[in-house]
């Protein structure tokens, strides 16, 4: 019988660079790139402790590296996560001239732990390929020929996504929270494509339906550019009612050019 051997390049591919391995992808906005600046330090610390070791102490403390990495880098991510959420809900809570510490609008947190998940999924995925490598090199080959650049570099790309795009999401779904704040839960909303080279066709196609309701629009593409523009301006009661609470506003319901332009004269008052 044929015994299956893995690709050679599995362990001859240590060509990059060490400090351009754990750069984040550029597709991913200045503060999603703090978030995974922050993250992938912690990977590229485990890498630098398994390229010290060889392969039968890999072997033998995996289990425990392993476990510890997955800790740190879950703790990490969550922190940055919601700081990162929570800056960007703060600067569109300042615009629309809402108290940025109240009860009017919450960030979302439903995606923490599917990131986790993901997280959690890597890096065990990482632990087996980790295992099944380094024994193979005890069993069979000398530890001068031995490297785990690609599996570091697949473990990268799988961390980076898990980090990354639901950070995209929790900041979407926030953004949808102030939207439904602002305008209300019954305002009808048009989807809008960015209408750049990377524009798919799907969200073409979106762009084509008729208005819906905030909740019943799928979410956009990780890194995408489209938006949801209410189909009208006036602003939910909750809203209004808070500008008035803030500013004594005396103008009939629905007069919204004033209600704004209260919101721009009255800003430096409330913040």
């Amino acid at each position: 019988m044929v015994k299956q051997v893995q690709l050679i390049d599995e362990y001859y591919d240590d060509e990059d660079d060490d400090e351009l391995l754990f750069v984040p992808p550029s597709y991913y906005d200045s503060d999603e790139q703090l978030v995974l600046f922050a993250c992938l330090l912690l990977l590229k610390q485990l890498y630098e402790q398994l390229q010290s070791m060889s392969p039968q102490e890999i072997v033998e403390e995996v289990d425990g590296i392993m476990d510890k990495f997955e800790s740190d880098f879950i703790e990490t991510a969550k922190g940055q996560v919601d700081a990162a959420v929570w800056d960007s809900l703060r600067e569109e809570l300042i615009e629309w001239n809402i108290p940025v510490f109240g009860n009017h609008v919450a960030q979302d947190s439903s995606m923490i732990p599917i990131m986790e998940d993901s997280v959690k999924s890597t890096v065990n995925q990482l632990r087996y390929d980790l295992k099944a490598k380094t024994q193979f090199f005890v069993d069979n080959l000398t530890k001068d020929l031995f490297s785990i650049v690609p599996n570091i570099k697949r473990a990268m790309r799988g961390l980076v996504d898990a980090v990354g795009n639901n950070l995209g999401y929790s900041k979407e779904k926030t953004h949808r929270n102030v939207l439904g704040f602002v305008y209300g839960d019954d305002k009808l909303y048009a989807w809008r494509s960015a209408h750049l080279s990377t524009t798919c066709d799907w969200c073409l196609a979106q762009e084509k339906r008729p208005p819906r309701l905030l909740k019943d629009w799928e979410m956009d593409h990780p890194h995408g550019h489209c938006s949801l523009e209410p189909i009208d301006e006036t602003f939910s009661k909750e809203y209004y009612a808070l500008l008035s609470d803030m500013g004594e506003l005396d103008a009939p319901s629905g007069d919204n050019e004033f209600i704004a332009n209260t919101v721009r004269r009255n800003y430096d008052n409330y913040f």
